[in-house]
This record gives structure tokens, C-alpha cells and sequence, in this order.
């Protein structure tokens, strides 16, 4: 049995805020890394997070051009659900022995030049330490079709911790634990935004 099919067996009946609290407090215990966005679906895993151990390792993805409003938005966030580990991704010098490449697909802006890019984020010296990654940035649409929650990437227990849920239930979480949108993602909205890509193609963060 590999180790991926050992964590789906016994986390198979588990919801997603005991899937993450056996992952950080029980199977990988001080091992654990999180990599997060400021887009919704970040913002939840960094609310369940937080009610299981704010100290957890907390990697903010993002590109140079952060717009005021991210990063006091991002700011905000932290003082709120009180996390202590905060950190930058560290500069990479490339894919490490023994392992595979770790990246994060980004899109950046340009708001002078109103050009739009994206661009990978290597994440291998982030990274470097822990053997389980839970991978929250989420800068893509929802998919049509869930992913799986648990793969082996390299050396890593790589984890998408929202891999089953919808717009619908994201929303619903935001809503219920009274967790605020970006504000450039709801200017000049009354309701959340449909799609999450809607704020990418105005804005980068």
C-alpha cells in the first residue's frame, strides 16, 4: 500500500476540517506547509486552518506587482484568524536531489501597461523541509469535475483540501463565518462574483 492510498483509506469518512487536523496534527506533525492565494477558496482553507493550528507554515503566492488593497487585504486576513507563520516565497534555486519541480501558476498584471501574464512561481526551496503540502492558492476556475485530494508530487504529499467542493459551498462558508471578499473583487458588486476568474481579469493578486 503506498502512502497515498494509506491517508485516503483512513481519512475516507473524514469532512475537510478533521481531513486537515489528522494531516497537521497527526500524520505529518510540525512537516506541514500551506501555500495560499486571496482568492475565496484560500481564504476558507486559511479560516480551518487557523481553528486547528495557527502556527502552521503559511506560504503567501503571489507576484511582485501586489496592488495596496492585497496586501492590506492579505494583512487583515492574518490578524483576524490570528496565524503566526507567515512567509514569502523564498528565492528559488531550482529543483532539489531526489525530488521533482513544485510550482504555483500566477497571473500577473500590468495595471500601467493593462497586460495581463502568467507565470510559474517555483516554490522548491519553500517547500524545502516539509513532506506535506496542502495547496491552497488556487488560481484557476473551479473545475468541472473534482481532482483528487491527495497525490504524491515528487517527494510530497501534495493536498487540495477543497478538491469536492463548489462555488455554492464556498460562498456559503464565506458567508457563514462572516469571512470578507477582497474588496477589489467586490467593488462594485452586491453579490459574490460568480467566478472567481472575473477578478483575475481585472486585477492581479
Amino acid at each position: 500500500m503506498t502512502q497515498v492510498d494509506d491517508i485516503l483509506g483512513t481519512t475516507a469518512e473524514m469532512d475537510t476540517s478533521s481531513f486537515l487536523r489528522y494531516l497537521i496534527r497527526e500524520r505529518f506533525p510540525q512537516k506541514t506547509v500551506v501555500t495560499c492565494s486571496l482568492r475565496a477558496r484560500s481564504v476558507v482553507v486559511l479560516k480551518l486552518i487557523s481553528e486547528i493550528d495557527p502556527a502552521t507554515p503559511i506560504v503567501f503566492c503571489h507576484m511582485p506587482n501586489l496592488f495596496p488593497e492585497s496586501r492590506e487585504y492579505f494583512a487583515k486576513l492574518v490578524s483576524e484568524l490570528g496565524l503566526r507563520d507567515i512567509r514569502e516565497p523564498a528565492e528559488d534555486h531550482g529543483v532539489l536531489p531526489g525530488d521533482c519541480d513544485h510550482s504555483e501558476g500566477l497571473w500577473a498584471e500590468d495595471p500601467d501597461a493593462h497586460t495581463r501574464a502568467y507565470m510559474i512561481a517555483h516554490l522548491n526551496e519553500a517547500l524545502a523541509g516539509f513532506d506535506c503540502w496542502i495547496r491552497a492558492a488556487y488560481h484557476c476556475p473551479y473545475p468541472d469535475t473534482p481532482g483528487p485530494r491527495v497525490v504524491q508530487e515528487g517527494r510530497l504529499i501534495r493536498i487540495d483540501p477543497l478538491a469536492s467542493w463548489s462555488q455554492s459551498q464556498v460562498q456559503g462558508f464565506m458567508q457563514e463565518h462572516g469571512l470578507s471578499y477582497h474588496p477589489l473583487a467586490m467593488s462594485g458588486r452586491s453579490q459574490p462574483p460568480k467566478d472567481e476568474a472575473e477578478v483575475v481579469t481585472t486585477f492581479a493578486f
